[in-house]
Formats: structure tokens, C-alpha cells, sequence
């Protein structure tokens, strides 16, 4: 009975909103109905059965009231040779009396009301054959024996007759007490069973209503609670399931929704990755031939100047610097790699500034066999080299170092140049971490490698700016520990 029960309950979760209320209805309205109509049944069968037995004793009263003084005085009347049988007509009230009579018995209710008015057909019957000795005598000369059958025959039926027909009245109305009092039992019976069908509607309205708010509330509820997680970038949400038809299909489009926003989001962060990486290749391509210029020149005036070892040193160097900047169109090397790639850089410049930098490069080989981006730590070191040792009258050092934690490499790019203002370092700070740069001028090296850091391994990975005036400045290149380049 329980498991049928739990059934019923379950499938009824699943009905239409529009079908759960109408079973509400139905349930309110149709019991409702039934107790109005017994209640409407009972009351006009009482009426009816009222209202023929007040017309019964309406009837019989009226009789009882005129019959008998009636019959008396035509007959006195006759006995005395006043009227005749033909003027005073005792024969048709007779008759008429017998059709009235009838009429009581067929509407008469109780067995003692049945029998007083076969009672009083017999006494009509009587009161006929006594008028009937009278009309059949010798009305002048018998006068004596006629008055005496008046008042021993016509006058003792016709009074009898009242007595039987009060008696019927006094069962009638007797019949209408039994009525009320019956009546006023089934009403009282009546109201006990609505007043407990009431209290059992009203538990069981309760009981649905409550099903039905929460088979509505609920799965509401968990889709506002999957519109947050989509909210906050949970695409792989699922909803209630078994719920009403309405609700399981806003929760299938829902998650249908979901699912598409999802796809159309990946899809647009792989368009976006795709830009960058164009935008970010455009931009190297703009770097490089720059510095290839400044170099071609360099090597022009050495040429010139018939310092061939010179010459000989910095070809080597852009040699080494370019084959690692093409590198077979990977855009990951090895660290080491990206040490000979800035080495090869830092020895053409320093062939060009040797009398204002110097360079040291200090990773262990450990750190080297990982991977990073490459062309990070040569745009690094020109903006050490630009904005820092170049502002400076006396000798720079450029420094490149590395420690490492469990998940990470942090490798190191310093200067003792002219270093920067604390508002200024916030600002580059803030501009890196938000990738949003207000001054694309002198910020341009380290918001290219910062961003790209970004693009390839994530949001928690880029660049740290420390530094200070007059006492240098120091650029932190934070990135996870990868050797995939040696997997391959």
C-alpha cells in the first residue's frame, strides 16, 4: 500500500501544472457538490412529504369543520317537511364526502390514518342507508319515527365521522412531528458528515496544495540556482529531473542553453588565443627587423673600420640570435635555448655599448631542460638595457638569474640602471596584472611577453616589476615547470 502510494505521489510530481490544479479543483469542488445536493434532496423531499401532509389536514379540517352541521341541519330540515331531498341534495355531499375521503387515503401516511379513513367510508356508507329509511318513509306521517332516525342514525354517524376525521387529523399532524423530528436528525446527520468530510477535504487540499507548491517551488528553485552557476562560469550544470512537463522542459533548454553557451564561449576564447597569437606575431615581426637594422649597421661601420673580429663575432651572434627566433615556427623552446637566443643579443649590443654594459647569466641546467615562450627574456632585457642602463653616465650590469619552487621557474632579469618611481612600478603592476595598458610607449617589451606568458600558460603566470630609484630595476618572469620540448 505504501510503495502504491509513493508511486501515485511520484507520478503526480510529474503531472502538467494545468493538471495539478484541476485535481485541486476536482478534489474541493466535487465533494462540495455532493453535500450540497443530498442536503438540496433531503429538503425537498421533506417539503414535499410536509407539504401534502399540511394539505391533508388543511383538507380534512375543512371537511371536519362543515360536514357534519351541514348534514345535520339539511336533514333537520327535510325531517320536518321544511326542503326537500331534491333542494338539500344529501346524496352529492354524501358522494362528494367519499371522493374527499379517497383522496386522504391515498395521501394519508401512517397506517392509523389509513384506517380512519376507511373508517369513515363505512360510516358514510351507514349515514347513506339511514337517509335512505328516511327518504323511503312517509315523511308527514311518520314524522316521530324520522326524527328519531335523525338524531339515533343521521346525527350519531355524522358525529362519529367528526370524531374520525379529527382522529385522522391527529395522526397527520402527529406524522408531521415524526416528520421534523426526522428531518431535523438527517439534517443534524448531514452536517456531522460534511463538517468531518470538510476536515478531511481540508487535510487532503492541504496535503495537494503543499505537493503541488513544492513540485513547482523546488525545481524552480535549483534552476535559480543553476542560472547562478552559470552566472559565475559553471556551464556543466544539470537540473531537477521527474518534475512537472512544464518545468522538465524549461529545464532541458536550460541546460540545452548551457551547454551551447559553453561551446560558443570555447569557441570564442580559441578565436580570441587565435587573434593574439596573430597580433602577438605581428608585433615580433615589427621588433626584429628594427633591431636588424641597428645591427646591419653596426657590423657596417666595423666593416668600415676594418675591425674584422668584431665583424666576425657579431655576424655569429645575429647568426644564433635569428635561428632561434625562427626556430622551425614552434612557439616554445627550451630555457636554454632562450638563454643562447638573449646571450647572442646581449653580445651584439654589448659589441655596440661595451663602454656602458655589462652582462652575467646565472641558471642552473636543471631549470634549462624546461620549457618557456620564446623571445621572453630578450625584449626584457633591451628595456633594462633602453630605459635603464642607457639614462645612466656610468657602467650597467645586467643580470639574469633563476630559482624554482616545486610547480614553478622564476627566472630573473635585473639591472643597477636608473630604476623607477613606486607610483610608476604600481602602475605597471596593476596594468599587467589587468591587461590594460594607459602608456603603450615606454610599457611595450614587458606588456608583449607579460600577455603572452598569459596566452600560453594561464592567468596566475607573467611578469613581476620591482624596482627603485637610483638603485635599479628588477623584472621577475614567473612560469610553471614543462619539459614537453623534450617529449617530443
Amino acid at each position: 500500500m505504501k510503495k502504491y502510494v509513493r508511486e501515485s505521489i511520484a507520478r503526480f510530481r510529474q503531472f502538467s501544472i494545468e493538471k495539478k490544479l484541476k485535481w485541486l479543483r476536482m478534489v474541493v469542488i466535487i465533494p462540495a457538490l455532493v453535500g450540497i445536493i443530498t442536503l438540496l434532496v433531503i429538503m425537498i423531499n421533506f417539503n414535499e412529504s410536509y407539504n401534502e401532509a399540511v394539505k391533508n389536514v388543511s383538507v380534512a379540517s375543512k371537511f371536519n369543520f362543515s360536514f357534519s352541521e351541514d348534514m345535520d341541519y339539511k336533514m333537520y330540515r327535510i325531517v320536518i317537511g321544511a326542503e326537500s331531498f331534491d333542494t338539500m341534495k344529501p346524496y352529492e355531499e354524501i358522494k362528494e364526502a367519499k371522493e374527499l375521503v379517497k383522496e386522504l387515503n391515498k395521501n394519508a401516511v401512517t397506517d392509523e390514518s389509513k384506517l380512519r379513513t376507511r373508517q369513515i367510508g363505512k360510516l358514510l356508507d351507514n349515514l347513506k342507508i339511514s337517509i335512505e329509511e328516511i327518504e323511503h318513509s312517509d315523511l308527514k306521517n311518520d314524522y316521530m319515527e324520522n326524527n328519531q332516525r335523525l338524531r339515533l342514525n343521521v346525527n350519531v354517524f355524522t358525529e362519529i365521522i367528526k370524531e374520525k376525521v379529527s382522529e385522522y387529523i391527529y395522526y397527520e399532524i402527529g406524522n408531521m412531528e415524526s416528520m421534523r423530528v426526522k428531518l431535523e436528525k438527517e439534517i443534524m446527520h448531514t452536517i456531522t458528515i460534511t463538517l468531518i468530510a470538510v476536515l478531511f477535504l481540508s487535510l487532503i487540499t492541504w496535503k495537494l496544495s503543499k505537493l503541488i507548491s513544492q513540485s513547482i517551488s523546488y525545481p524552480v528553485r535549483q534552476l535559480c540556482e543553476m542560472t547562478k552557476e552559470v552566472a559565475q562560469g559553471n556551464f556543466d550544470v544539470h537540473g531537477p529531473q521527474n518534475t512537472t512537463e512544464e518545468l522538465q522542459i524549461l529545464t532541458n533548454n536550460f541546460e540545452h542553453m548551457a551547454q551551447k553557451v559553453e561551446r560558443l564561449i570555447e569557441d570564442v576564447k580559441v578565436e580570441q588565443q587565435n587573434l593574439r597569437k596573430k597580433e602577438l606575431q605581428l608585433l615580433q615581426e615589427q621588433i626584429n627587423p628594427h633591431f636588424l637594422y641597428n645591427t646591419l649597421d653596426t657590423i657596417m661601420w666595423l666593416a668600415i673600420d676594418h675591425q674584422d673580429d668584431k665583424v666576425v663575432e657579431m655576424v655569429a651572434a645575429l647568426s644564433g640570435f635569428f635561428r632561434t627566433s625562427l626556430s622551425h615556427g614552434e612557439d616554445k623552446i627550451t630555457i636554454r635555448e632562450e638563454l643562447e637566443h638573449v646571450e647572442n643579443y646581449l653580445k651584439i649590443q654589448q659589441l655596440r655599448y661595451g663602454d656602458i654594459m655589462e652582462y652575467s647569466i646565472d641558471v642552473p641546467d636543471e631549470i634549462k631542460k624546461n620549457d618557456i615562450v620564446k623571445i621572453t627574456l630578450q625584449p626584457l632585457v633591451e628595456n633594462a638595457l633602453y630605459h635603464g642602463l642607457k639614462k645612466q653616465r656610468e657602467k650597467g650590469m645586467i643580470k639574469i638569474s633563476s630559482v624554482d619552487d616545486e610547480n614553478n621557474i622564476f627566472l630573473i632579469v635585473e639591472d643597477n640602471g636608473v630604476g623607477m618611481q613606486p607610483e610608476q612600478v604600481v602602475q605597471i603592476n596593476k596594468e599587467m596584472y589587468e591587461d590594460i595598458w594607459v602608456n603603450r610607449t615606454t610599457g611595450f617589451g614587458i606588456a608583449n611577453v607579460n600577455r603572452r606568458i598569459k596566452l600560453y600558460y594561464g592567468e596566475e603566470y607573467g611578469l613581476i616589476l620591482e624596482s627603485e630609484p637610483d638603485i635599479g630595476t628588477k623584472v621577475i618572469v614567473v612560469v610553471p615547470k614543462t619539459r614537453q620540448a623534450e617529449k617530443k
